[in-house]
């Protein structure tokens, strides 16, 4: 609604391959709750009495109207002929020609039309005995079929497009479906795919009225779209994380200059600490690190002397090393996505500055503890740290720049004086 209170048109439902699909199954005699699995069960509804009909429905008015639009009103009535097709044959007593063409519209046909339409919709009862049709009725229905077909594929390549990204979920998906996705603030098969692919299997929690069934619909029809689309759907998008190999997680987010984990942030090259500002220049560096994510992986490793091997049999990090990668991790984003500088560049006021970041953290950065680092919801920072976890960081980011500078990477250690500011503080975490 408007703030006049005027109902807001959306634009139209768009056709497309699946409707002539499922309409010329029918034309060619399949059932049509056989027809609707097959080509439309994807618009994500199960199989509805009410709703195949309605949907026919609409399909031969849209159809019909396309038609007319295009000054070919002998189509237009073809189409319409569908509903002697796929309507429901049981009535006891057929009516006389007549009355069948007054009740499908067919008055202002020729006698031979609304005769080959009324074969066509009681081909087993008209000509023949012992249920059989006659050779003159089966002929006329062919040819009535073969028309109405060359009549879908013209319209077909008159009124259907392939999906396209900013297309409305109305246009492609369901009434209902779509009326639900836009209530949950999902207007565009663009924003569908970036909810699934951000938040995961579950990403249907998060629309009111939709289920798990019909969530795998959706997901089965951009799947099948994605090539038109040019929208890739990741595999955790579909599949429970439970369910997922270890190499397909790894994939799930790709390597960029964005918030990522510390193995998946990509900084641009004049950001990288090659020629930091605060890097020794006189005396060669004792470490083996051309970059700042080198050195971290250095004084990282340093931590846990005793499971080098470990790391290199592919074993998880210790607890003791997963904590300080967390504090470096935080500081080596900060510096390049919020800075612009280099870790190997960063002065006592940067280090004051990313204090006060660590006390009121903007929302972006932030994200619950519950997502694992391959997760696309993942993000370095839950909130703003309390005061404890605020030293903590402090103490332990004071250690790794006082091992750069005693490897020689680093000249001196900025974070000097914000360790001064805290009194009371213990050594053994920061060296």
């Amino acid at each position: 609604m408007t703030a006049s209170g005027i109902p807001r048109r959306h634009a139209p439902r768009q056709l497309h391959r699946g409707h002539f699909a499922f309409m010329r199954a029918l034309v060619q005699g399949m059932e049509e709750r056989v027809a609707w699995e097959r080509y439309l069960h994807e618009e994500g509804e199960a199989t509805d009495w009410r709703r195949v009909r309605s949907t026919i429905q609409w399909i031969r008015d849209t159809f019909a109207a396309a038609a007319r639009r295009e000054q070919r009103p002998g189509t237009a009535r073809l189409i319409l002929l569908d509903a002697g097709r796929v309507a429901q044959h049981a009535a006891a007593k057929l009516p006389s020609l007549e009355e069948f063409a007054l009740a499908r519209g067919l008055e202002d046909f020729s006698e031979d039309e609304q005769l080959e339409a009324y074969v066509a919709a009681y081909p087993a009862r008209v000509g023949g005995s012992a249920g059989a049709a006659s050779p003159v009725g089966g002929a006329r229905r062919a040819r009535l079929v073969e028309r109405q077909l060359q009549a879908l594929r013209w319209l077909e390549n008159l009124v259907v497009h392939d999906p396209r990204p900013l297309d409305g979920v109305h246009a492609w998906l369901s009434p209902t479906l779509a009326m639900r996705l836009r209530s949950a603030g999902i207007h565009t098969l663009q924003e569908l795919a970036d909810t699934m692919n951000h938040h995961g299997a579950r990403w249907w929690t998060r629309v009111p009225g939709v289920g798990q069934h019909k969530a795998a619909r959706v997901a089965d029809w951009l799947r099948a779209h994605a090539a038109q689309l040019k929208l890739a759907i990741s595999e955790h998008a579909v599949v429970p994380r439970s369910q997922m190999a270890s190499a397909a997680r790894e994939c799930v987010v790709a390597p960029a200059t964005a918030l990522r984990p510390l193995e998946k942030f990509v900084p641009p090259a004049h950001l990288d600490g090659h020629d930091g500002l605060n890097r020794e220049r006189v005396y060669p560096c004792r470490i083996s690190a051309a970059d700042d994510r080198a050195a971290i992986d250095a004084w990282i490793a340093a931590k846990a002397p005793q499971v080098r091997a470990a790391a290199r049999e592919g074993r998880a990090l210790s607890a003791t090393q997963r904590s300080y990668r967390k504090e470096a991790e935080r500081l080596f984003l900060w510096a390049v996505l919020e800075r612009g500088k280099a870790l190997s560049s960063l002065d006592s006021q940067d280090m004051a500055a990313f204090c006060g970041f660590l006390a009121a953290p903007p929302a972006a950065w932030c994200g619950s503890r519950a997502h694992p680092r391959w997760s696309p919801q993942w993000r370095p920072l839950e909130g703003p740290l309390s005061p404890a976890a605020h030293h903590q960081a402090v103490v332990i980011l004071h250690g790794l720049m006082a091992f750069l500078v005693r490897e020689r990477y680093l000249v001196a250690n900025p974070m000097r004086g914000q360790l001064r500011r805290k009194p009371g503080t213990a050594s053994h975490a920061g060296e």
